[in-house]
C-alpha cells in the first residue's frame, strides 16, 4: 500500500493518485460533483487538466450545473503544489496514511455505492480495513440506561465472534460501542467527520486516543480539517458502505442515524433494530423502521446466526471481555433463591433504587443488600451510581 504521495521536486506529480486527492481536496465540490466529473473525463488527471485549463469547457461545466461557480473561483485561486508539500508533511508527521480509489488496497466494499470517497485518511491499525464481517452500529447521542446497555452488551457478544465493529465515534451510542468493542479485545473502526488526528468530541478523548493505538479511524477529509455538521450526513454513507448491515438502537424519527439507515438501504444493505417503549421518544425512529420492515432484534444471537449462521452462534470463544467478571458469550445457569428471583423480576432497564427493592419485597436491609451483592458478582445486574440497579446482558441480552 503506497501510503504518502510522492514528492516532486517540490511539487504534485500529476498522477492519477494525486489527482484524486487534489480532487477530493476542493471544498466547494458538491458531493456528487467530484463522481459525475469522473464519469465524463475517464480518470483524476483528465479532470485535474480540463478543470485547471479553464475556458469555454469549464464554462459549459458551469452552465450545465456540472460544477458551481465557487468551484471554479476555488480551483484558480488554489495554489495546489503548497496545498500538496503541506499534506505530504502532515501524513509524515501524524503517522496517517491516505488510501485513493485508484490504489488496489481500496475496500472493495466502498468502490461500489454512490458517490464513493475518493480518498480514505487512515490513523491506527490500517489492517483492520481487511475485515470478512462488518456490521455498522449506530444509534442517539443521548441515550438512556437501555440504550447504553444493550449497545454494550450487543457490541461485546458481536465482537467476540469476529464481526468488526463500526460506528461514527460521536457521543453516546458510538462510543459506547467502540469502547465495548475494544474491552472484548474486539475490532472497531471509526469514521469521523473531520480529520483523523482531530479528536471530535473531546468529551471522547480516552477512546480516540486508545483507538489510535489498537483500532482505526477512518474519514474522508484531510489531516487538520474541522469536524462540523455539514460533514455527518456523508460521513454516515461511508459508516453504511463499510457494513454489511446497520444495527440502531434508540433513534428519534428525524435524525443522523435515520440518514446512516437510508443510506443502507440505498446501498442494498440488511437493517436490524432494537425495539423500545412505545412512550419514548429515542423508540420512535427504531420503532418506526421495523414496521417498515427493519428485522426486530431482541438478542445478539439473531445478528450472529445471520451473519456468521448457526454454526457460528454455538461455537464457544474464549476470548475474555475486558472488564468484566463474566464471559459474555457463555451462559452459567446458575441456581438463584428464590428472594433472588424475585429481586430480578422488579428490575428492567431503568434504575431502581434499594429502598425501593426492600419496600416492595418486604425484606431486611441486610438481606437485601447481599442478595443484590450476589446477583451482581454472577452478572445478572449492575449497580450504576450509588444504591441504584438495573439489569445486566446475563440476564436479558446474550
Amino acid at each position: 500500500m503506497e501510503t504518502v504521495p510522492p514528492r516532486i521536486g517540490g511539487s504534485m506529480e500529476k498522477s492519477n493518485r494525486n489527482c484524486l486527492m487534489w480532487l477530493n481536496h476542493i471544498k466547494t465540490f458538491r458531493q456528487k460533483d467530484r463522481t459525475v466529473l469522473l464519469k465524463i473525463y475517464g480518470d483524476a488527471v483528465s479532470v485535474y487538466e480540463a478543470l485547471k485549463l479553464g475556458g469555454e469547457e469549464v464554462d459549459r461545466l458551469v452552465e450545465r450545473k456540472i460544477i458551481k461557480l465557487s468551484t471554479v473561483n476555488e480551483i484558480m485561486n488554489d495554489s495546489e503544489d503548497r496545498w500538496f508539500d503541506k499534506l505530504t508533511v502532515d501524513l509524515e508527521n501524524k503517522n496517517i496514511k491516505a488510501l485513493t480509489l485508484d490504489d488496489p488496497d481500496y475496500p472493495d466494499r466502498l468502490k461500489y455505492i454512490p458517490t464513493a470517497p475518493l480518498v480514505l485518511y487512515m490513523r491506527g491499525k490500517t489492517e483492520f480495513l481487511n475485515y470478512e464481517h462488518g456490521l455498522g452500529i449506530v444509534g442517539s447521542r443521548r441515550p438512556t440506561y437501555y440504550g447504553n446497555l444493550v449497545a454494550d452488551e450487543f457490541t461485546k457478544a458481536l465482537a467476540v465472534k469476529g464481526i468488526t465493529i463500526i460506528s461514527g465515534m460521536a457521543m453516546g451510542i458510538d462510543a459506547r460501542c467502540h469502547q465495548a468493542a475494544l474491552e472484548s479485545n474486539g475490532k472497531t473502526i471509526a469514521v469521523l467527520g473531520g480529520g483523523v488526528d482531530i479528536c471530535y468530541p473531546q468529551t471522547n478523548y480516552d477512546i480516540y486516543m486508545e483507538m489510535c493505538e489498537k483500532a482505526l479511524l477512518v474519514s474522508e477529509y484531510e489531516p487538520g480539517e474541522a469536524h462540523i455538521s455539514l460533514h455527518f450526513p456523508s460521513r454516515n454513507r461511508i459508516i453504511s458502505g463499510l457494513s454489511d448491515g446497520i444495527l440502531v438502537i434508540e433513534a428519534m424519527l428525524r435524525s443522523g442515524t435515520m440518514i446512516t439507515v437510508d443510506n443502507a438501504l440505498e446501498q442494498n444493505k440488511e437493517i436490524y433494530a432494537v425495539p423500545g417503549r412505545v412512550t419514548d421518544m429515542l423508540s420512535k425512529g427504531t420503532n418506526n423502521i421495523i414496521k417498515q420492515g427493519a428485522a426486530l432484534v431482541d438478542s445478539p444471537a439473531d445478528i450472529i446466526v445471520n451473519m456468521l449462521g448457526t454454526e457460528a452462534f454455538y461455537k464457544n470463544d474464549d476470548k475474555k471481555v475486558r472488564g468484566s467478571g463474566v464471559n459474555s458469550t457463555i451462559i452459567k445457569k446458575d441456581k438463584l433463591s428464590e428472594k433472588q428471583t424475585k429481586l430480578l423480576g422488579m428490575l428492567g432497564f431503568e434504575p431502581v433504587f434499594i429502598d425501593d427493592l426492600i419496600r416492595a419485597n418486604d425484606m431486611n436491609i441486610s438481606d437485601t443488600i447481599h442478595n443484590m451483592k450476589a446477583l451482581e458478582e454472577l452478572g445478572y445486574v449492575r449497580s450504576i451510581e450509588q444504591s441504584y440497579y438495573i439489569l445486566s446482558g446475563k440476564n436479558t441480552c446474550i
